[in-house]
């Protein structure tokens, strides 16, 4: 992605959303091709963690991104509409998943695992194709329309925003993918303290965290589209 310093810097915006397509696509791998015993410890915890800033990304989007965008091109009102209708449709199917690892915490057999391989692949397939549109639409929007300084609050008041229980992980799994891309398509780098952080504990923890989760899918940048 390319960047001006005439635009809004959407770098970081265009992480995140490779950041959940790896986290799902690993969540899809995991549930398909590890056997229930090492899958049921870490499955639980991970989803957890994925739909918490899940639901926060979106929450800003809704709260923050949309309006302000909106503000600047009213014309996208009916796009950003359908938008908003997906990340409601987005908690039923997340709520399918719920149920599912429940089910397959209290029987971790086989067919427990594949009604719960079903439904995440069900939350695959409803968000990639609205990350994509996103992508596609709403990136480059904010990079043409929204003055660069007023995204820049806006990006630092969505970093503050993430609850203090995951922000940990969520520098590490940025982090994960920020180090994989060419220099000159990362973001800046976070916060003075938050860099410290990362080199002191995040990056390991995050690393050895996600570990257990992590099959035989090639994870680049380029991997991160479903079946990559």
């Amino acid at each position: 992605m390319q960047h001006t310093s005439s635009q809004a810097d959407t770098r970081i915006y265009q992480v995140v959303h490779d950041v959940f397509r790896l986290a799902t696509n690993r969540l899809v791998d995991a549930s398909e091709k590890l056997e229930p015993s090492a899958l049921q410890p870490v499955l639980g915890p991970y989803w957890n963690f994925y739909a918490g800033v899940l639901h926060h990304h979106h929450h800003n989007e809704d709260d923050s991104v949309f309006p302000a965008l909106l503000a600047v091109r009213p014309d996208m009102a009916e796009f950003i509409e359908t938008l908003e209708d997906d990340h409601r449709q987005l908690i039923q199917t997340m709520d399918v998943v719920d149920s599912a690892i429940a089910a397959f915490e209290q029987q971790p057999d086989a067919s427990h695992q594949k009604a719960l391989w079903d439904a995440l692949v069900g939350v695959r397939d409803m968000f990639f194709p609205h990350l994509d549109a996103e992508d596609e639409n709403i990136l480059p929007a904010i990079a043409q329309s929204i003055p660069p300084k007023e995204w820049e609050r806006l990006d630092k008041a969505a970093l503050k925003s993430i609850p203090r229980e995951y922000l940990p992980r969520a520098v590490g799994a940025l982090d994960e993918v920020i180090q994989k891309l060419p220099k000159q398509e990362q973001p800046p780098p976070p916060p003075p303290p938050i860099r410290l952080m990362l080199s002191l504990s995040w990056r390991k923890k995050w690393s050895i965290w996600v570990r257990p989760l992590v099959v035989d899918r090639p994870e680049s940048p380029k991997a991160f589209a479903a079946g990559g």
